[in-house]
């Protein structure tokens, strides 16, 4: 089937160039248009579908997701899927008017702007069991308190629905923000400190919550269990092997420039995907899909 592209007004590709893309240029000294595609180019949306699929089917459901910002993940969905669809945002640095800019998509679509609602902190505007679906991509990681955020989605999800969310694992050998290599960080202090050493400022390394890795997705599922039923489904290491099995196809421009040789060669190396399963066996697939039910009382 031919899958139909959103509108995104010239508008909201400008404000991405000059905010997200002015942002990452600093940070992970890339170009402002290669960021800017990275958050407004609805193709790569699709693709954060279909790997959604693996777990749900999103065709007709209610769903929320959590850090929309330009909302063009949120209106190919909906166009997509048919999806009774919110999104929450909170500006935050290299995010600025992003409320304005995903309301423009919306508007431009046809959609509802008012579906996209301005959040001041980790604190759901939604009554519990209120939607089939919760979403989030690359949010995580910059909230304040990440279990809090957890447990708000598995509160607003109904029996039966799914979590789906995707960040880096900070036992991984790849930092996506800086784009730089990593060793595996135990500590907080890790990051600020090891991007130093790459010359990059530590200010914006300080913000990210670099305890998340597959062990704290239990910990956080198991947290969540104590407020609302949750079960852990997935964390996204069958994802990463299958990946590794087929020509790799990256869900971000810039990491494909970045690491698209260098995942060639593991490729040609990864015999019986042996390579892969020893990442797997040290927790250091990249990113995580973390998926979670929530289960009847």
């Amino acid at each position: 089937m031919a899958e139909e592209m959103i509108v995104v007004p010239e508008s909201v590709w400008d404000l991405a160039e000059n905010s997200v893309g002015a942002f990452f240029e600093i940070v992970a000294r890339q170009p402002r248009k290669a960021s800017a595609l990275d958050h407004v180019d609805p193709r790569r949306m699709l693709r954060g579908g279909r790997i959604l699929e693996r777990f749900v089917s999103p065709q007709g459901k209610k769903l929320l997701e959590i850090g929309s910002g330009y909302g063009v993940n949120l209106a190919t969905w909906i166009k997509r899927y048919d999806l009774d669809g919110y999104g929450t945002e909170r500006e935050t640095e290299g995010f600025a008017s992003s409320i304005k800019a995903s309301r423009e998509v919306f508007a431009a679509n046809e959609l509802d702007p008012n579906r996209i609602i301005q959040v001041t902190d980790e604190k759901l505007p939604f009554d519990d069991c209120s939607f089939d679906i919760v979403y989030a991509r690359n949010v995580l990681e910059h909230t304040e308190d990440p279990v809090k955020v957890l447990i708000e989605a598995v509160r607003v999800l109904r029996p039966g629905g799914i979590l789906h969310a995707e960040f880096p694992n900070f036992l991984s050998y790849f930092e996506g923000h800086y784009f730089i290599p990593q060793p595996p960080l135990i500590w907080r202090w890790m990051l600020p400190a090891w991007v130093r050493l790459f010359g990059r400022d530590p200010a914006f390394a300080r913000t990210l919550r670099t305890e998340m890795n597959p062990f704290w997705c239990r910990r956080a599922v198991r947290e969540a269990n104590k407020h609302y039923p949750a079960k852990l489904v997935s964390v996204g290491d069958e994802i990463f092997l299958d990946r590794l099995r087929e020509p790799y196809n990256f869900d971000m421009v810039r990491t494909a420039a970045l690491l698209g040789g260098f995942i060639r060669v593991i490729q040609r190396l990864n015999v019986g995907n042996w390579i892969g399963g020893l990442i797997v066996v040290a927790k250091g697939h990249y990113p995580i899909y973390l998926t979670v039910r929530r289960e009847a009382a």
